[in-house]
């Protein structure tokens, strides 16, 4: 033999007994195993290598490159998986498509070197044995297996990049260097030289066996591959009744105990390799989760189960070190708490029952001896409400009044005996119109215990003078929480109803009044815009551009001022017929196109395939998104805007305005719906009258529909509001 053919068989010992020894370190783990894989590749390439180097035969030359091709072909797409798992992808890794990419081209190349003579046309005798003579898909074969392990290299320097942990970046810059040898060697002597036509075999031999063992030895020699549960004894830990997780030196988890599976929910294979941190944590606050201390008790922990359930635990870990002083990882126990905080908890609940039997016996005693005390509180209590000014009354689970103070009877004219003890259709006390509207509302505080809060209504007096009233109707409870009776409030608004009268003909008039000089303002401006044009300076024109923006402004609050009025008094007139929401929501993103574009902010249109139409009044409804896009303009200054209408498939379409504006504080929330009311931001009230939002309220209402705001302060506002749609 030649001295290339010891350089083979060395090889080849050296990567078995590497294999043996990575498979000994921990034959479970899928790091050790894919190591292994690389290696027996290895073997595969160095035995075919030494077969050549020995052959006298062409058929065992021709045998002993087939053999070697076993090697090389496969070892690129199995030293990617090796970098693949050491770097965490296991998504990819779980993925078959993964497999199917790496491995095809080398199963190809392997099938054709086995079948056909593309690849290697034949052999001639050399000093070393025999040499292939390359064929067609010789380099491309090549090109192939330096692509995997290059892309092996791209992978394992970005993990050693983006690693926080100084052991992790040590450990993958050990991986990486024993890497970039003996595949920088191979990339010139297999590639780069021979399109040089330069031979250099003598390295070309040393990158093929040199791979293996040193990889092996700068790998093994870090300790990366291997388990700490072979110097901890299985054996002990199986039989440890509580929970005993294993983990390495960066917390992820190498093996675990029956206990531990049982604990969990997951099996020892599901759990291997992840992070104890996720499995384990104390919370010392609620909401607030921490990970553990290593070496310390935790009273205050808990395992999450693979069902989501939170286990209270207690923990106790130890830090497991080499000789040399090094971390290898460490034992985490883990006692389940569940069986001892019930028993805490029926001690508990036995004392607290003791204590709640004493309290009851002494509560009886005082309930006996202050039973005086408790008849002079009602007789002060009913003095009390006797003498409230507004009218009150108490009913009972019948509709029976069993209380009205002096203000009802005064009122109305009637004796308390004239009311006491009967409904309202015993006495004379409502119109026979709203007896039935009432007795409904007062059905509903009883059966559901909800307050209710009735409209406003018209009554008269004993006098004949009529008064507008509204009612406040709540239940009164017992002990239990059961509903026994309801209490009445009558609020008399005869003077808010006037007030609000007033402020509506003075807002009617006013944006009459308004708009006689704003239309002739708007025509003269026109006239003197249409008669300068191109005569004045750019001083003179910015003057004239602020009057028609005023005038414009001016406008829009008298339409707005004449809106509102009619909405008031209930006067707004609706033009109802199907409407196809999908132009309307294109036509408010072009119409604000010019504005958004200035500000740099996008707009997105996302409406469903096939809604339905919307019965509704066009105009107004271009109205509500009118206002609801330059609200969402106007408070935006980054991001954008997404308009939506969507089919949730009941009675309504919902059509969404959401932006990524400064949002609206919950403070702020209940109120902007509230005429002349306007959202603050950091920079102070936005322009505008604060009328937009309460006309946009009543013109959804008026079709039958409703609006809501979901906001939250710096993140947006997201204003939804639906309208009916057609059948």
């Amino acid at each position: 033999m030649n001295a290339y053919a010891y350089l083979s068989l060395a090889a080849i010992i050296v990567n078995l007994v590497a294999g043996a020894y990575v498979l000994s370190r921990g034959p479970t783990l899928r790091l050790n195993r894919l190591l292994f894989a690389v290696l027996m590749c290895l073997v595969a390439w160095a035995t075919g290598e030494f077969m050549m180097r020995t052959a006298e035969t062409v058929d065992n030359v021709l045998l002993g490159s087939r053999i070697a091709g076993l090697g090389w072909c496969l070892i690129g797409p199995v030293y990617l998986l090796f970098v693949l798992a050491y770097t965490g992808r296991d998504r990819l890794l779980r993925n078959p498509l993964t497999y199917l990419v790496i491995f095809t081209p080398g199963v190809f190349f392997l099938v054709t070197l086995w079948t056909t003579d593309l690849i290697f046309t034949g052999f001639e005798p050399v000093y070393w044995g025999h040499r292939e003579i390359g064929g067609v898909l010789r380099f491309p074969s090549e090109v192939y297996v330096a692509l995997c392990f290059l892309a092996g290299l791209a992978l394992l320097l970005d993990h050693w990049r983006k690693s926080t942990s100084q052991a992790k970046r040590t450990n993958t810059a050990y991986i990486l260097v024993a890497s970039v040898i003996p595949v920088s060697i191979g990339l010139i002597t297999d590639i780069i030289l021979p399109l040089a036509h330069i031979e250099f075999v003598q390295l070309t031999m040393l990158s093929s066996t040199a791979i293996g063992p040193v990889m092996s030895y700068a790998i093994v020699s870090r300790g990366l591959l291997t388990t700490i549960t072979g110097s901890l004894g299985s054996t002990i830990i199986t039989k440890i009744r509580e929970a005993v997780f294993v983990t390495d030196a960066d917390g992820a988890i190498e093996t675990v105990n029956p206990a531990a599976e049982l604990l969990t929910g997951y099996s020892a294979s599901e759990l291997e390799g992840v992070p104890i941190a996720e499995v384990i944590a104390r919370e010392p606050a609620p909401g607030k989760a921490e990970p553990f201390t290593v070496g310390a008790e935790q009273p205050a922990a808990w395992c999450l189960s693979k069902l989501g359930e939170r286990i209270p635990v207690r923990v106790s870990t130890e830090v497991v070190k080499r000789r040399t002083g090094g971390v290898t990882g460490s034992v985490v126990v883990v006692k389940d708490m569940r069986d001892a905080i019930r028993l805490f908890e029926a001690q508990r609940a036995a004392a607290t029952a003791e204590e709640k039997v004493q309290t009851e016996r002494g509560r009886s005693e005082t309930l006996i001896r202050s039973r005086d005390e408790l008849r002079q509180t009602s007789d002060f209590l009913e003095s009390v409400l006797d003498n409230i000014t507004e009218p009150l009354f108490i009913k009972d689970l019948e509709g029976r009044y069993v209380f009205v103070n002096r203000s009802i009877y005064e009122t109305s004219g009637l004796s308390r005996d004239d009311i006491v003890g009967k409904t309202n259709d015993e006495i004379p006390l409502l119109p026979p119109e709203r007896t039935a509207l009432v007795k409904e509302l007062e059905k509903e505080v009883l059966s559901t215990g909800a307050v209710v809060r009735s409209e406003v209504a018209e009554v008269k007096d004993a006098r004949g003078l009529s008064h507008f009233v509204k009612t406040i109707r709540a239940p009164i409870r017992n002990e239990a929480g059961e509903v026994e009776y309801l209490v009445g409030i009558i609020s008399d608004v005869t003077e808010e109803k006037r007030l609000d009268k007033a402020r509506l003909d003075f807002i009617r008039v006013a944006a009459h009044e308004l708009r006689t000089p704003l239309t002739s303002l708007k025509l003269g401006f026109e006239m003197l815009a249409r008669e300068t044009r191109g005569a004045l300076d750019e001083e003179q024109q910015r003057s004239l551009d602020v009057l028609s923006l005023s005038i414009e402004r001016l406008s829009s609050l008298a339409r707005n001022l004449l809106d509102l009025a009619s909405m008031d008094a209930g006067l707004l007139a609706l033009n109802q017929q199907p409407v196809e929401m999908g132009p309307l929501v294109n036509e408010a993103a072009a119409l604000f196109s010019g504005t958004l574009a200035s500000k740099g902010l996008y707009c997105e249109v996302a409406v469903d395939e096939g809604l339905r139409p919307a019965y509704a009044d066009a105009s107004r409804l271009a109205q509500v998104l009118y206002n609801l896009m330059s609200n969402a303009v106007k408070y935006t200054e980054t991001g954008g805007i997404v308009i939506s209408a969507r089919d949730p498939g009941d009675d309504f379409l919902e059509i969404c305005v959401a932006d990524t504006g400064v949002g609206i504080s919950p403070a702020e929330r209940d109120s902007i719906f509230t005429s002349f009311v306007k959202v603050r931001d950091a920079s102070g009230s936005r322009e505008g009258t604060g009328l937009g939002l309460s006309i946009t309220k009543a013109i959804v209402e008026a079709h039958g529909g409703s609006l809501r705001v979901e906001s939250e302060p710096g993140q947006g506002s997201s204003f939804y509001f639906t309208v009916r749609a057609v059948d």
